[in-house]
């Protein structure tokens, strides 16, 4: 195979990775949303309670693990000793998820006392069984990956994600309309993990099959593998669930922190249950930045390989620029326009504050995903994870305090201070590697930007709401939403051009911007 051809195949392989990883993230963030105005806050409770465990999981499978060892096969020239280093990881994962599968059967008991509600036992159960896949899943994707091959990566997630979707929502509409028991509805809506990642597994195997597998070699290629899964594989899987482990953390300490702070105990199921919507949303709002690191990290790994220093760093600073400014936008949009959102999407606009804050941390969630993509191409992984571990402590020893004393928006600060916590370490322990990827001038130019977008779109929205033309407050918010979200968006995008925000380059990286080169002077 010719550089051309092969640099043909790695570009059109990265791009249906990134489509179907964008498609994937899509379906696992909007289902939610139907999800909860059918099962209501205690159903979503319930769901979101034991969701974390599930997410973990999944990230093992579809992106830590696989990247991870993929690298390991790139790394391996020998066909045959590629399959031996797949076999042997293998190995290492099947005592791993066998360990993690036994925990959360047999102390599924406790770890639900540990959450503040014993009746999460079966919930719990029901998603263990989906880690007696995540060896299987993520070897053989990690495989065809290191192949330059990402059609059984690619294809087998949307596979799964459809297949759990749709299993969740039959299981919400059959709840509803046979009144099931909350916890229930979510043992059965758990058990859809298991069976998507069987179908995920089955379309990896089918590839398996089709290739034609040489025989293991059956060397050590890699004499400390264990202790590269752990370090290199686990830094890539903490990086990946980042906000899930922090949501693991208020599991177990949002609703004993609300009891505490003098709620009975379903009306701290409640509040959690409403809680919970801000992490759809913050989802929803990273599916964006997620796509353009999945793109980019490629391209800076080869421009590193290649010691194309000035290369290197236009890439890098182009990608953590854009998705400073795009995160910034998405965080101030959904603060301003909280109520409406909450209220179209959910019924009801509760918690307006505590959900508008903790959407706050899309922009603190993207600086450290941007900041550990481009000390992953420089194979730099022990700052990342000593900075996410620092931060999932920090998350733990202040959540139930916060809370206690706060109530319940003392969980969303929380998160916060345990993102910025992680941005502070890995920039301290990699000061050089990522000096000047943010420019203090440009930060300054945003805050005016998005000041003014956010006082003239919170002021149409008032406006708008005064006239009271429409009875039904759902439908009013939609109409505000409607008119407000355009009017952002092109205060946004007018407001850079008009003070120069972004170059010529990172104008191009923004998605659908060439619609807006045409604009006079962007030529």
């Amino acid at each position: 195979m010719t550089n051309k051809s092969r640099r043909k195949q790695v570009l059109m392989g990265t791009l249906l990775l990134t489509v179907s990883s964008f498609i994937a993230k899509l379906l696992s963030a909007v289902y939610r949303i139907p999800f909860q105005n059918m099962v209501g806050n205690i159903g979503f409770y319930v769901y979101q309670q034991v969701y974390p465990i599930y997410g973990i999981g999944m990230t093992f499978a579809l992106t830590g693990l696989p990247v991870f060892i993929s690298k390991l096969v790139v790394d391996t020239k020998n066909p045959s000793d590629q399959v031996a280093v797949v076999y042997r990881i293998q190995t290492i994962l099947i005592l791993i998820s066998a360990i993690i599968f036994g925990v959360l059967q047999f102390g599924a008991s406790f770890i639900a006392f540990q959450m503040a509600d014993p009746r999460l036992a079966p919930v719990i159960k029901s998603v263990s069984w989906m880690f007696l896949w995540v060896p299987f899943l993520a070897t053989w994707r990690g495989y065809f990956q290191g192949q330059m091959n990402m059609r059984p990566t690619a294809y087998s997630q949307v596979v799964e994600q459809v297949v759990r979707v749709s299993f969740i929502l039959l299981v919400a509409g059959w709840s509803v309309k046979s009144v099931v028991d909350p916890y229930r509805m979510g043992r059965l809506a758990m058990f859809s993990a298991p069976i998507a990642g069987l179908c995920a597994l089955l379309v990896v195997l089918w590839h398996v099959k089709q290739v034609g597998l040489p025989h293991s070699s059956h060397r050590k290629v890699y004499r400390h593998l264990l202790i590269e899964t752990l370090t290199v594989g686990g830094t890539l899987c903490l990086v990946s669930a980042v906000m899930l482990l922090l949501q693991l953390v208020d599991s177990f300490s949002i609703v004993s922190g609300l009891r505490e702070y003098g709620y009975q105990l379903v009306a701290a199921q409640n509040i959690k249950g409403i809680y919970d919507r801000s992490q759809t949303l913050v989802q929803l709002g990273m599916v964006i930045g997620t796509a353009s690191v999945t793109a980019v990290l490629p391209g800076l790994s080869v421009a590193y390989a290649h010691r194309q220093a000035l290369t290197f760093e236009h890439i890098a600073k182009t990608n953590v620029r854009t998705n400073l400014a795009l995160s910034l936008a998405m965080s101030i949009g959904l603060f301003t326009l909280m109520p409406e959102i909450n209220r179209v999407l959910f019924a009801t606009a509760q918690l307006n504050g505590t959900i508008g804050v903790y959407c706050l941390s899309i922009i603190f969630a993207t600086v450290l995903l941007t900041n550990s993509t481009i000390l992953q191409s420089r194979n730099q992984y022990l700052p990342t994870m000593i900075a996410i571990i620092c931060g999932f402590v920090t998350k733990i020893g202040i959540n139930k305090f916060l809370v206690i004393i706060f109530g319940i928006i003392g969980a969303s600060i929380a998160t916060m201070i345990s993102l910025i916590v992680m941005i502070i370490v890995i920039r301290l322990l990699s000061h050089h590697q990522l000096a000047k990827m943010i420019s203090l001038k440009q930060i300054i130019k945003l805050a005016g930007v998005l000041s003014v977008m956010a006082v003239i779109v919170r002021s149409i929205a008032i406006l708008l709401q005064s006239f009271q033309l429409i009875k039904s407050d759902r439908i009013e918010s939609l109409i505000v939403l409607v008119v407000c979200i355009p009017v952002g968006i092109i205060i946004f995008l007018g407001g850079c051009r008009l003070l120069q925000v972004f170059s010529l380059r990172e104008w191009l990286a923004i998605p659908m911007v060439s619609k807006f080169m045409k604009f006079k002077g962007m030529k």
